[in-house]
């Protein structure tokens, strides 16, 4: 399962670290490469949660294996695009394969641990996005300078069908999900937990992405870094992301989730503001993203397990609806992003993500206030 999501992570995250191979070749603005992150997680956002209303009586392995066919299918066609408008529609195919792996990796996550390691199992799940951070986009940064950008899409495309041939070959479940209708996603989206959980999820990534997806001209222009360190960057973000999730899985079995969320919306805070606050020193540049990613990441795995227990009957239908979210709030980050370094430069890009995460706090207060018990949404 986390190879998998490893698999989504790093197709999803490549272009980061092929912001300047891909605009050099396709003679577009390094800014407007945020916008191929947007058009693949806007159409994972919509997919992901119709996935599960219409193919829930297929098994979830099933769904899983062909998300990935059309995740190599779509890298194909990326790499031999012959303009941006070509590689823009290759990221939307890709959004729809993806949308049918994640909430099945978390499903069958969830379902093969019992409630009291549900934290663990989520972080060993939720790891492969993680993982795609560390070695991942700094991976694909680093053989995009060696192999060009297209080459590394190939070679993404080989690694989903390895991907799915460890997946069919290792993993024993072939239950189908949950029965899923329109209705239960209307009282998913309406209910009182679910929907404040779900909300949550879009404002934390939407935090995040409003600086993430430029990262590289980022740092490049605040803190002098030569391009040839962007992969270092990206290389320490994703060690420290692992790390973060890693605690939250242990953490999250002994203590809650709420605490843990909590610690992770504070130390993201300060990771934020070290970011926009210091001077351009390199050293402390890596300060401030190790700071951000340890307690960013330390979000998801705990999250999931609160979903998950929402209402264990609809569970993959939540999960698809807060993956669905997730990448939404990669969507309007990499948006807001790409607005505002075209508005104002890169100087008040973490300032924008420390004021969508301070909205962030309100529905994390309100779902702590109402309890985040087993009941139904």
């Amino acid at each position: 399962m986390s190879t998998a999501y490893f698999m989504v992570g790093t197709s999803s995250l490549s272009v980061i670290g092929l912001t300047y191979e891909i605009a050099d070749g396709l003679r577009v603005s390094p800014a407007d490469i945020a916008f191929l992150i947007t058009v693949f997680a806007l159409t994972f956002a919509i997919a992901a949660p119709l996935t599960q209303v219409f193919l829930y009586r297929l098994p979830r392995i099933t769904i899983l294996s062909m998300g990935l066919i059309i995740l190599a299918g779509a890298q194909v066609m990326g790499a031999y695009a012959t303009s941006y408008e070509m590689l823009f529609i290759s990221r939307g195919i890709m959004g729809l394969g993806a949308a049918s792996v994640s909430p099945m990796c978390s499903a069958i996550g969830a379902g093969l641990a019992p409630q009291e390691q549900q934290g663990r199992a989520m972080g060993i799940v939720f790891a492969g996005l993680t993982v795609a951070s560390v070695l991942g986009t700094p991976l694909t940064a680093y053989l995009g300078t060696l192999i060009g950008w297209r080459n590394v899409l190939l070679l993404l495309a080989f690694c989903c069908l390895l991907s799915m041939t460890a997946v069919l070959l290792l993993v024993r479940d072939r239950n189908p999900g949950a029965e899923s209708s329109l209705r239960h996603l209307m009282r998913a989206l309406m209910g009182r937990r679910s929907s404040g959980a779900i909300l949550m999820t879009f404002l934390q990534m939407t935090s995040i992405f409003c600086t993430y997806a430029l990262i590289a001209p980022y740092m490049t222009d605040k803190f002098n870094m030569p391009e040839n360190l962007i992969a270092v960057v990206l290389l320490v973000y994703g060690v420290n992301g692992v790390l973060g999730n890693v605690f939250a899985g242990r953490l999250g079995d002994r203590f809650g989730p709420d605490k843990i969320i909590l610690i992770s919306l504070l130390g993201l805070a300060a990771g934020l503001l070290i970011l926009q606050f210091v001077a351009p020193v390199l050293l402390l540049a890596f300060i401030g993203v190790s700071c951000w990613a340890f307690f960013g990441m330390m979000f998801h795995s705990p999250q999931q397990q609160r979903i998950a227990n929402i209402d264990p009957a609809q569970r993959s239908l939540l999960l698809a609806l807060n993956a669905s979210a997730l990448y939404l709030g990669i969507s309007i980050g990499s948006w807001i992003s790409n607005v505002t370094y075209v508005a104002f430069g890169h100087d008040v890009l973490p300032l924008v993500s420390l004021g969508v995460l301070l909205i962030c706090m309100v529905p994390f207060g309100l779902f702590v206030l109402f309890g985040s018990g087993k009941k139904k949404s």
